[in-house]
């Protein structure tokens, strides 16, 4: 984390793509795309959580842009914080998930 600081802007355009949650969301669009889209409002509903999945991203660029010395202070008690949660952010996130699953398949076999 600590070279991460220190890269350049090309160097840091190289993996950027790669590391954007775009899989994410494209996961999570796959599943609103499978609805109904004859409607108008279905495609309303996808631009909104495509929208919303990317929006943390977005917000943190914008401040960045338009405040980055408050921005810096901001995402750097972000980071600490995150750093000093993450055990238990994945613990709580496989937690969810898990949930979600099982859930899931539990009302698959009732149906």
């Amino acid at each position: 984390m600590a070279r991460l600081d220190r890269i350049s802007l090309r160097t840091a355009a190289g993996p950027a793509p790669l590391l954007q949650p775009w899989g994410l969301v494209a996961a999570g669009a796959a599943t609103v795309v499978s609805a109904d889209m004859s409607h108008a409002s279905s495609y309303l509903v996808l631009f909104g959580y495509c929208l919303l999945a990317t929006s943390s991203l977005l917000v943190m660029e914008v401040c960045t842009t338009f405040a980055p010395d408050s921005a810096r202070v901001r995402l750097g008690k972000l980071r600490t914080w995150i750093t000093t949660h993450q055990e238990q952010a994945l613990v709580a996130v496989a937690l969810v998930a898990g949930l979600f699953l099982v859930s899931r398949s539990i009302a698959r076999l009732t149906s």
